[in-house]
């Protein structure tokens, strides 16, 4: 399977996973948005709740973050005792750090993976290094069994029963310092969720300070290289740290991993240094790497073929971050120099606005909607005009069998997180319900994530759990905190629009990339000069905000002046270019290019961007076009008939039953390239 990394750097970064040709994942990073798990705080403690089992942390935020009792490890206290101490402790730990004997009697290497799940989870986890590392969900429910139990015994690896669970109101108290990491992002008004498991992730290691323990990922295979591992670990490892050795680090050398680990302890030294002599509580004392960087050092592996990126700063320090990690495969990283987008160039630009869609077409004819609600996402399965020919049963099988395909996939691109529930189609066999479950979790294997698939019910549903680190990027783009809904004008279109405080958040992502695609097209197409942007008010604030507004990098990029005009008419998710001496509308220019590749008679795209083009937008009388229609008709038949009526929107009556006969009775042909126009119209 060949595997790519395509960066795009613009206003903001966008980081697309591309498997065999297709998009299958999407991260996306901008100034408003900046990654924030795997920050390490020293925080204050504001409030203590028993009754959720809970505290909240004041870290500087917003909203004061959610520590709930069930990730405070096990050595809590000292953590504590360390974080209120005012001098630094470099190097070897002084002291005795690990009050609880019974940590010295750890043997079996399975407990103690299950055991830091969320140690790794939380510095990598922007990409779901949890699963990858162990199983989350055991850590998590041993925990809770034990939280929830004050007078049970407490031995989270299995050992003696000579330590006795620790009520955390006993240490907990108001104002006290105390040093958490960001385990999950803030979503919606809900603050970040902390956890008390310090730990720093490296290229092949989790260096997890104030442990004593040496833990392998369970997904190398060979025992004999886990042993190895493990062996060569616990020989590098000074005292007072534990460390997770990472999947890939699978075949490396012993110089490799020391190598890691001494950056690891390095940044463990800068962040002691940084904690007792910075400022007070709250304070940030370590930021982990940046999302590209990130996806860099977790995922890129001999695995992929190659990154293609189209800034040329960001190449060169990615460059030499990929030359210093992982040297053999610095040659992978490519620029991007093409005057085309890269996405285009790759060939997932339509897939990316396909993931801020709440309809996603099948290629059967049916579709999905996908809604997310306050409590979890919604994703409703149709068969559309799908199924002639066959059974109900068969028709619905199948169906459901390439929704379950195609929900998985979008999944993963839109990083749905929580509950989801899938209404299918219903099915009277079980076997057939079997089926649709199998299919399901079989893709599911893919995803990184942890999740969590339910049987079908008899109403037809499937509930799924996903892992949730940060909120959707659909939620992200599409919905700001405390947004509103606008009065919906295309939701026949599948987009939502929302503003906030006044300024339009509408699909930012979309909509600011295809008008920078119109400009690029205007500018290959040998125009130059300058051009008007006319947008809704909302959007016209968003393109001349700042001192480097949106409009002023454009001419920098691309040497096209636009000048931005605001139109209270204009619906806020398009927008129309204009030529600034004649007035004339110009936005479907740059469309040409995509008339040849969707199969129409060159000789016909040259008429309708020459005389076709500019009849429809010098005149809107609705005779002339079908004057037009007509005399274009004798000529060149059927197929010359249909670009123009699509032109304007003023057809006869004539010409639009000639179109709906074609779209409807016809197959095959022109009949075919028109009814998949509509539905793209649609």
């Amino acid at each position: 399977m060949s595997k790519e990394i395509v960066v795009n750097k613009g206003e903001q970064t966008r980081i697309a996973i591309v498997e065999n040709g297709d998009l299958a994942e999407l991260f996306i990073e901008n100034q408003e948005h900046e990654r924030t798990i795997g920050n390490i705080f020293l925080g204050r403690v504001r409030r203590i709740m028993p009754s959720i089992q809970a505290a909240f942390v004041d870290i500087g935020q917003k909203q004061d973050a959610f520590l709930h009792f069930s990730d405070l490890i096990e050595n809590v206290e000292d953590w504590m005792r360390y974080a209120g101490t005012d001098r630094p402790v470099i190097g070897k730990f002084e002291g005795n750090y690990t009050t609880k004997p019974a940590k010295k009697k750890r043997r079996h290497p399975s407990g103690s993976q299950d055991r830091r799940g969320r140690g790794n989870g939380s510095s990598s986890g922007d990409h779901h290094h949890v699963a990858d590392e162990k199983s989350r969900d055991k850590r998590k429910s041993a925990q809770q069994r034990q939280h929830g139990r004050r007078d049970s015994s407490h031995d989270s690896r299995g050992g003696s029963d000579d330590v006795p669970m620790v009520d955390p109101t006993t240490f907990l108290k108001k104002d006290q310092p105390i040093l958490v990491k960001i385990s999950k992002e803030p979503i919606a008004n809900k603050g970040s969720r902390i956890t008390t498991d310090i730990s720093l992730a490296g290229r092949f290691l989790v260096l997890v300070p104030m442990a004593n323990y040496v833990a392998v990922s369970k997904k190398i295979m060979s025992f004999k290289e886990r042993r190895r591992l493990r062996a060569l670990a616990k020989s590098l490892l000074p005292e007072g740290f534990g460390v997770i050795v990472r999947t890939v680090a699978d075949g490396r050398s012993a110089k490799a991993l020391d190598t890691d680990l001494n950056l690891l302890i390095d940044k463990w030294k800068k962040l002691e240094q940084k904690m007792h002599t910075g400022p007070k509580p709250p304070s940030v004392v370590h930021e982990d790497v940046n999302m590209v960087s990130s996806i860099m050092r977790d995922l890129f592996t001999e695995d992929y073929d190659r990154i293609l990126i189209d800034d040329q700063r960001l190449y060169r320090n990615l460059k030499g971050y990929v030359q210093a990690i992982a040297p053999q495969l610095a040659d992978n990283v490519i620029h991007h120099q093409d005057e085309k987008p890269v996405f285009e160039k790759v060939g997932i630009a339509n897939a990316v606005q396909e993931a801020f869609e709440d309809r996603v077409n099948l290629p059967s004819g049916g579709y999905l909607f996908i809604e997310q609600t306050e409590a979890m996402h919604v994703i409703d399965v149709n068969s559309g005009r799908a199924g002639r020919g066959l059974s109900q049963e068969e028709n619905s099988l199948r169906v459901n069998i390439e929704s379950a395909r195609v929900l998985c996939k979008q999944v993963r691109l839109r990083d749905l997180g929580g509950i989801i529930v899938v209404d299918f189609i219903d099915m009277r066999n079980d076997r057939n319900r079997r089926k649709v479950y199998d299919a399901l979790k079989t893709e599911f294997r893919k995803d990184r994530a942890v999740t969590k698939v339910l049987p079908m019910s008899d109403f037809g549903l499937i509930q799924i759990t996903r892992q949730r680190l940060r909120p959707s990027i659909t939620k992200t783009f599409s919905l700001p905190e405390g947004g509103e809904k606008l009065p919906l004008t295309h939701r026949d279109k599948g987009t939502v629009q929302y503003v906030d405080a006044g300024h339009a958040r509408i699909e930012p992502v979309d909509l600011r990339s295809k008008v920078e695609e119109w400009i690029a097209d205007f500018k290959n197409s040998g125009l130059g000069g300058k051009v008007r942007l006319v947008v809704h008010p909302f959007t016209a604030l968003y393109f001349k905000e700042g001192l480097f507004s949106t409009t002023f990098k454009w001419y920098l990029k691309y040497g096209v002046r636009v000048k931005v005009e605001e139109d209270s008419k204009v619906d806020p998710l398009s927008f129309q270019f204009f030529e600034v001496k004649s007035g004339k509308n110009i936005s479907k220019l740059p469309r040409k290019p995509q008339a040849k590749k969707e199969g129409r008679k060159p000789q016909t795209d040259n008429r309708r961007g020459s005389k076709g083009a500019k009849r429809s937008h010098d005149s809107r009388d609705g005779g002339e076009r079908k004057g037009r229609s007509s005399s274009q008709s004798s000529n060149s038949g059927r197929g010359r008939r249909r670009p123009e009526g699509a032109a304007g929107g003023g057809s006869s009556d004539s010409n639009r039953r000639g179109r709906g006969a074609d779209s409807t009775s016809r197959d095959g042909g022109r009949g075919d390239s028109r009814r998949d126009d509509s539905r793209r119209s649609d």
